[in-house]
């Protein structure tokens, strides 16, 4: 296998030809009935994982559960075309969907949202195997989840075992999150060696530490909740708490933002941009994956939403505004 972009970027261009063009998503909107939705993605190359969908008295878990499998396996064939440095890139961008499962549970847990909720949250698009994060999902208590994140050495797991103490002492979600980010980028940042990687990791950076600083608007910024790694350091940081994003647009509309909801959809935004510009720049790097990850990431999420409106029967511009935001 290689250990370059080359032959990587080749076979996932061709991957991206598969992924569901707009025709197919006005489709799965337009379809009149769960059941119809349900036809038109098994016309799909989502259709080999579609077949338990139609078993009786199969419901959401069951669609949930193939658009699951349907990311993992490709996030593992894209991993699976690399060897080498390029392999541990590829490695270090799934992890990301790790962070946000780390996240995920930690804050279902607290709330006391159960297995089963939490496990409808998870995004199993990253490097942890389904197994542990169930067995993750069903902990009682952070330091059990801990516990099982930890089996097999995962690269995140001295992280979150370091964030779950540090939430019970302070008790504060927030404290938890910015340390899981702390320690992702510490090790992606280590990992990196491709130039549109670095300048992907660090503009996600900044993205993180504005959306930090948004939702502690109104008070002074802890300098712990700094994460390092992006184009602000640690003054430009503390000048985000009086809203000076340092001349970058991206991070004025997080904090310009009236809402944490609609900051966070800025920042996504901002990312999805930043993927395309790296696919673009950067032909021979990282940037092609990247971007594909995200849209397929996309694309699961929104076959969801469409999911669950069809099933409950919400009107079809409630789905489509959902869709859309």
């Amino acid at each position: 296998m290689p250990d370059d972009y080359s032959y990587i970027n080749t076979r996932v261009r061709v991957m991206r030809t598969k992924l569901l063009d707009g025709r197919a998503l006005d489709a799965a909107l337009a379809s009149g009935s769960y059941q119809e939705f349900l036809r038109v993605l098994s016309e799909t190359d989502l259709a080999p994982n579609m077949r338990e969908t139609t078993s009786e008295g199969a419901g959401l878990p069951e669609l949930d559960r193939a658009l699951s499998q349907n990311f993992f396996a490709t996030a593992q064939r894209v991993l699976g075309f690399a060897d080498g440095d390029a392999r541990r890139e590829i490695e270090t961008l799934l992890m990301k969907w790790d962070l946000v499962n780390l996240k995920t549970l930690a804050r279902g847990i607290v709330s006391g949202r159960g297995a089963e909720t939490i496990g409808q949250n998870l995004i199993p698009g990253g490097t942890l195997k389904p197994s542990v994060l169930q067995t993750a999902s069903q902990a009682t208590d952070l330091p059990s989840a801990a516990a099982a994140i930890g089996v097999g050495g995962h690269p995140l797991a001295k992280a979150f075992r370091s964030a779950v103490t540090a939430y019970g002492s302070t008790g504060r979600l927030l404290d938890l999150e910015v340390m899981l980010d702390q320690g992702y980028y510490r090790y992606a940042s280590q990992v990196a060696r491709d130039k549109s990687m670095k300048r992907y990791l660090s503009r996600e950076i900044d993205i993180t530490n504005a959306l930090i600083a948004r939702s502690m608007r109104g008070g002074a910024l802890n300098p712990d909740l700094f994460v390092p790694g992006g184009s602000l350091d640690a003054a430009g940081y503390a000048r985000l708490g009086s809203g000076d994003a340092g001349g970058n647009p991206d991070v004025a509309a997080i904090l310009e933002a009236p809402s944490i909801e609609e900051a966070e959809v800025a920042a996504r935004a901002a990312l999805d941009r930043a993927a395309r510009n790296n696919a673009v720049a950067d032909v021979e790097g990282v940037g092609i994956i990247l971007d594909f990850l995200r849209r397929k990431e996309m694309e699961i999420a929104r076959l969801r939403l469409i999911g669950r409106g069809k099933y409950y029967d919400l009107p079809l511009e409630q789905i489509r505004r959902e869709v859309q935001g």
